[in-house]
C-alpha cells in the first residue's frame, strides 16, 4: 500500500513538473509576445528584439554576394591584387599602371577612393547614380569576382560568423564551384557531345572528374573556414556551430550546352556528397537567353534530376524575379508555374511575378496544399525590381497559406542582414510575433536537410515520439532521441525550439 501511494505521489510530482515546464514555456512565449508588441513601433528596439530572436535559417543566400565590400577590399590588398579605378574591377597582379590600375594596398588609406569602390561593389548610394538598382546590383559581381579568388574559405567564415551573431543556426549557401570548368568542358566537343541524351551524358568522364575536383576543393574551403574561426581552439568563434549545406548554382545565361553541362555537374554533386543538398539556377531572369530558354532549361532539370532517388530531388529555383516594365508583359506569369510543374521545384526564390499567372489563385493554392515554399527577399525585390509594400505578392502568399521564408539573397551587395529582412517584414506587413515565429520555423522545415520533420501537421505539434520531450529543458526521451539521431532536419528543428525556449525565458 505504501509503495503504491509512493508511486502515485511520484507520478503526481512528475505530472506537475511536466505541466510546470509546459506552463513555463507558454508563459515565456506570452511575455515575449507582449514585449514584441511593446517594441513593434520602435525601430531601434524592434531591431534589438529581432536580432536576438532565433531565425531558423537563411535558405536563399548567394555566398559571393553575401560578403561585404570591405572584406573583399582587405583580402585583395593582402593578396597583392589590383583595381581598375575606372571600372572598379579587381585585377590579378601585376598591375598595369599605365592603364589606370593600382594596387589595393596603395589605396587603402585613401578613404574617398575606398568609398567609391564600396559603392561599386554594392548598391550603396545607388540612388545617387545614373543607373537603375537592377543594373547596379548585377554589375557588382563581375567587379569583385577577382577578390573572391582564393578566399572562398574566408568568405564561408564571414557568412558563418554573421549568422551566429544573429542566432541563425543553418545556412543553405548557393555557390558555383566547378561551374566555369563545366562550361569549358561543354565547349570542347571531344569531351562533351551535347547532342547526346541527358541520360547518357550523366556519366560523362569529364563531368565525373569535375565532381571529384569540386568536392576536394570544398574540403579545402571548409578547412580554411575552421582555421579562420579557430574552430579547434578554446576561443572558437560561435560561427563554428552554424550548420552549412550547399546548393549547386547553375549560371543560366550561357549557351544551352553550357547550361546542360552545369546541370549535370550539379546533379552529380548532389549524388556524390551529402553537403550538396540541392540545385538552383541563377543570373538575371530577364536576360534574353533565360527568357528564350526557360522552358527548355526546366525540362533539362527534370530529366537530369530523375536520375536521383526521390529523396534527393531537391530543387529550388529563381522564378518570377520579374516585374512589369522590366520585360514585355507576355513574358510575365509563367516562370513560377514552369519551375514547379516541369522542373519539380520544391521551393521558389522570389516569385514576384506570380500574380501575372492567368490562374495564380489556383497555383498558390496548389503550392500551399503541396508544401512548396517561397523564399522572399524583400530588399532585393525592392532594389532590383522596384516592387515593395502592397505591390509585392507577400500578402497573397500569406492569404493562400503558402509557406513563407525570409532570406537575404545577397546581403553584402544589398548592405543588409537577415534581421533587417525580418524587421522589414514586420514593419511592412504588420506581422505578429506568432507569424514571425512561424516564418522562422518554416526555414528549417523547408530546408533540404535529410530526414523526417519534427512537426506533425501544424508547427508546434511534435511527432508522437517527441511529444513528451521538451527542447532545451532536458535530454529527450529515448524514442525521441533515436528519432532525432536519424533525421538531420528534425535535429535542426529541435535546436531551433530549444533556442526559442531560451530566448522567451528571458522575458518571464
Amino acid at each position: 500500500m505504501i509503495a503504491a501511494r509512493m508511486r502515485l505521489l511520484v507520478h503526481a510530482v512528475l505530472a506537475v513538473s511536466i505541466l510546470s515546464l509546459a506552463f513555463s514555456a507558454d508563459a515565456g512565449e506570452r511575455e515575449a509576445r507582449r514585449q514584441f508588441d511593446r517594441v513593434k513601433d520602435d525601430p531601434v528596439a524592434l531591431r534589438r528584439f529581432l536580432f536576438a530572436m532565433p531565425k531558423g535559417a537563411d535558405l536563399h543566400n548567394h555566398l559571393s554576394g553575401g560578403i561585404y565590400a570591405e572584406s573583399y577590399i582587405n583580402w585583395a590588398a593582402e593578396d597583392g591584387k589590383c583595381v581598375d579605378l575606372q571600372t572598379f574591377a579587381v585585377i590579378m597582379a601585376p598591375c598595369d599602371i599605365d592603364s589606370g590600375q593600382t594596387r589595393f594596398a596603395d589605396i587603402q588609406a585613401d578613404w574617398d577612393t575606398v568609398n567609391r569602390i564600396i559603392d561599386g561593389f554594392s548598391v550603396r548610394n545607388y540612388q545617387r547614380g545614373q543607373v537603375s538598382g537592377h543594373k547596379q546590383f548585377f554589375s557588382t559581381f563581375a567587379r569583385f569576382a577577382g577578390a573572391a579568388v582564393g578566399r572562398e574559405g574566408d568568405m564561408l567564415a564571414e557568412a558563418s560568423a554573421r549568422a551566429a551573431r544573429q542566432n541563425v543556426p543553418y545556412l543553405e549557401l548557393m555557390q558555383s564551384s566547378g561551374m566555369l570548368s563545366a562550361q569549358s568542358v561543354a565547349d570542347n566537343p571531344d569531351l562533351f557531345d551535347a547532342s547526346l541524351p541527358v541520360e547518357q551524358l550523366l556519366n560523362n568522364n569529364s563531368i565525373s572528374n569535375l565532381v571529384t575536383d569540386t568536392i576536394a576543393r570544398l574540403d579545402g574551403i571548409e578547412q580554411r573556414r575552421r582555421e579562420v574561426l579557430a574552430c579547434d581552439q578554446d576561443n572558437a568563434d560561435p560561427g563554428c556551430k552554424v550548420n552549412i549545406r550547399y546548393l549547386a548554382q547553375v549560371i543560366r545565361t550561357t549557351p544551352r550546352r553550357q547550361v546542360l553541362a552545369q546541370t549535370l555537374l550539379a546533379v552529380r554533386l548532389i549524388a556524390a556528397d551529402d553537403r550538396y543538398v540541392g540545385l538552383n539556377f541563377v543570373a538575371p531572369e530577364d536576360h534574353s537567353i533565360t527568357l528564350r530558354d526557360h522552358q527548355w532549361q526546366m525540362e533539362q532539370i527534370a530529366t537530369a534530376a530523375a536520375s536521383l532517388p526521390e529523396e534527393q530531388r531537391k530543387i529550388t529555383l529563381h522564378a518570377g524575379e520579374l516585374a512589369l516594365g522590366l520585360v514585355p508583359p507576355e513574358y510575365l506569369g509563367r516562370h513560377v508555374r514552369q519551375a514547379i510543374e516541369i522542373a519539380g521545384a520544391r521551393r521558389i526564390g522570389h516569385g514576384v511575378d506570380i500574380v501575372h499567372d492567368p490562374d495564380y489563385d489556383q497555383l498558390m493554392t496548389w503550392m500551399a496544399d503541396n508544401s512548396v515554399a517561397v523564399e522572399i527577399n524583400l530588399t532585393s525585390n525592392d532594389i532590383i525590381l522596384g516592387v515593395s509594400g502592397a505591390e509585392h505578392p507577400f500578402e497573397s502568399y500569406r492569404r493562400h497559406g503558402v509557406p513563407i521564408t525570409l532570406s537575404t539573397d545577397d546581403a553584402g551587395v544589398l548592405r543588409i542582414d537577415l534581421t533587417h529582412e525580418y524587421q522589414r517584414g514586420v514593419e511592412t506587413y504588420d506581422l505578429s510575433y506568432q507569424e514571425i515565429k512561424r516564418i522562422s520555423r518554416n526555414a528549417p522545415s523547408y530546408s533540404f536537410l535529410s530526414g523526417a520533420s519534427l512537426f506533425a501537421g501544424s508547427a508546434g505539434q511534435y511527432v508522437d515520439l517527441c511529444r513528451r520531450s521538451k527542447p532545451g529543458a532536458a535530454a529527450p526521451e529515448k524514442a525521441c532521441a533515436e528519432f532525432l539521431a536519424a533525421s538531420e532536419k528534425a535535429r535542426l528543428q529541435w535546436d531551433l525550439e530549444a533556442r526559442f525556449r531560451e530566448f522567451e525565458a528571458a522575458f518571464k
